[in-house]
């Protein structure tokens, strides 16, 4: 005869009621969306890195609406230098790239609060980043006023952008008002390369149509690095647990 816990559909434990998840108990419809989401973001920048060398030297105004990456950015403004693109369009895609995906851990962090916030923080590196990490990944959320501060100059390779959104989401910062701040971080940031990019002009071109050239190398050289970081850090892992 089946006891309760066997009989009773609530009773059951479902895949997704894990406690190391950040949501605890069994997650609703949002939670799932936001959740996939999340990962769908991180995958979406993995695959990524082997289109960009085809994509530098052909087309980085669209680069830099994919990417966001300051690469991208620069040389667009170099596009724009020698008349092969506008450069409004240039800052514009630079700033797209940017933020496109910002809201999807500012709804994290207002789902699941610091739970998610300790999730994306991870095993923080050493120095400057680690300490920047400690301010926003702690027990209790840190002032708003630091959250927004850290939303501005998220676009600093120093400052853990996801944490800073997220962190957002935590203390309940409305999204108008954090997209507001992103958009005032990463509109400098952006301009700041693409004028760089129209600054030297020519000769980024040049190189970026050289990497283009050479994209097949290039891409098989990136995810050739990334494979070989993957396995480095699995045997450190396991090292770490023997």
């Amino acid at each position: 005869m089946n006891s309760t816990s066997e009989t009773d559909p609530k009773s059951r434990k479902r895949p997704l009621d894990k406690p190391w998840l950040p949501w605890g108990g069994a997650p609703t419809a949002r939670d799932l969306f936001c959740w996939y989401a999340v990962w769908l973001v991180f995958a979406y920048s993995f695959a990524m890195w082997p289109l960009k060398p085809w994509l530098i030297g052909s087309d980085p105004v669209l680069l830099a609406a994919l990417t966001g990456t300051p690469s991208s950015m620069t040389v667009a403004g170099a596009f724009a230098r020698v008349g092969e693109a506008s450069i409004v369009t240039a800052l514009i895609a630079g700033v797209l790239g940017k933020m496109k995906f910002v809201w999807v851990f500012w709804l994290a962090g207002r789902l699941w609060g610091g739970n998610v916030v300790k999730l994306l923080a991870g095993t923080p590196p050493e120095g400057a980043v680690r300490r920047s990490r400690s301010i926003l990944a702690r027990e209790k959320p840190a002032s708003r006023r630091i959250i927004a501060g850290a939303v501005v100059l998220s676009p600093l390779p120093l400052i853990p952008a996801t944490l800073a959104f997220a962190s957002a989401g935590w203390v309940g910062m409305g999204l108008p008002l954090f997209l507001l701040l992103d958009l005032i971080g990463v509109a400098v940031w952006a301009g700041l390369f693409t004028t760089l990019g129209y600054t030297i002009g020519q000769p980024a071109v040049e190189l970026a149509e050289t990497i283009t050239d050479h994209a097949v190398w290039v891409s098989l050289t990136v995810i050739a690095g990334v494979f070989l970081a993957q396995v480095a850090m699995s045997i450190r892992a396991g090292r770490n647990r023997s």
